[in-house]
């Protein structure tokens, strides 16, 4: 397995180079790229500008992992408005384009919401419309994307089997889930839902989470192995379906004070997991 981290992890005021150049000394192999997160890749970025973000990730010793977006989370692929709809679609497209111009092979999607304005059927049914309509796009692009499952903000896919349901509902390899270990702590257990999706698994993010805490803070998530999550059955459960991709660290809680060190520190978490020292 290989390890990423995303660029919307490099600390404010430094640029993409300093932040490369970070990630290739903590010892990863990748970086994961937030469109729309981060100033130097926005929906508005050339593709010339994407090929020269792929020329200075290759310079620094990296490959990029994924492209990854959170701009679902205001443009849904479940609104009501079509066009809210149509601009979501363009958002994944956008993805799928600068993945083939960056050279990797997956892209993040949020699918849909559900809200008390929103029900779930009516989530469920615009999202699978919409992965229909964008499955033949990544196979054209040769590129897998992968539905993220962030279950208790989306209040959406909430069990493995609900959202095996699904990704059989869409039926194309090109579709499948981009699995968060951390985001499933209202609703099951990991290694269950690694069991479940095996191949369909696209990437993995990574951090922990602080399952019997409630939300007394900014985040639930934290480091790797400070919160609830078992790991061992984790790790156990990455051989077991014979996992061997990209772990994408994504952690919510930042340090405080010597930012860089996040970076050291969790890539150090990080090979402890792989080597199943736990």
């Amino acid at each position: 397995m290989k390890k990423s981290i995303g660029d919307n992890m490099i600390p404010k005021g430094w640029s993409f180079e300093q932040g490369l150049e970070l990630v290739k000394k903590a010892g990863y192999d990748g970086i994961e790229l937030w469109l729309g997160h981060v100033p130097w890749f926005q929906m508005s970025t050339t593709d010339a500008q994407v090929s020269e973000l792929r020329r200075k990730v290759e310079n620094a010793g990296l490959v990029v992992s994924n492209v990854s977006t959170g701009l679902h989370w205001d443009t849904p692929l479940s609104a009501r408005d079509p066009n809210v709809r149509a601009k979501a679609i363009r958002i994944v497209e956008r993805q799928l384009e600068t993945a083939q111009l960056l050279g990797c092979d997956a892209i993040l999607v949020v699918t849909g919401l559900v809200t008390q304005e929103v029900p779930y059927n009516e989530v469920y049914q615009r999202c699978l419309d919409g992965m229909k309509q964008l499955a033949p796009l990544a196979a054209k692009a040769q590129v897998r994307i992968g539905c993220e499952n962030c279950n208790s903000e989306q209040r959406f896919l909430l069990t493995p089997r609900e959202f095996w349901t699904f990704l059989n509902d869409v039926n194309s390899p090109f579709v499948g889930i981009h699995l968060d270990v951390g985001n499933i702590h209202d609703t099951g257990f990991a290694e269950q839902w690694i069991e479940i999706h095996g191949p369909r698994i696209t990437r993995i993010h990574l951090k922990d989470v602080l399952k019997k805490r409630g939300r007394c803070c900014d985040t639930v998530y934290t480091s790797l192995f400070i919160g609830d999550n078992n790991w061992p059955a984790i790790r156990a459960a990455l051989t077991k379906v014979g996992y061997d991709g990209w772990l994408i660290a994504e952690m919510e809680a930042r340090y405080r004070y010597a930012h860089d060190q996040q970076f050291y520190d969790t890539a150090a978490d990080m090979d402890r997991l792989v080597s199943g020292r736990l």
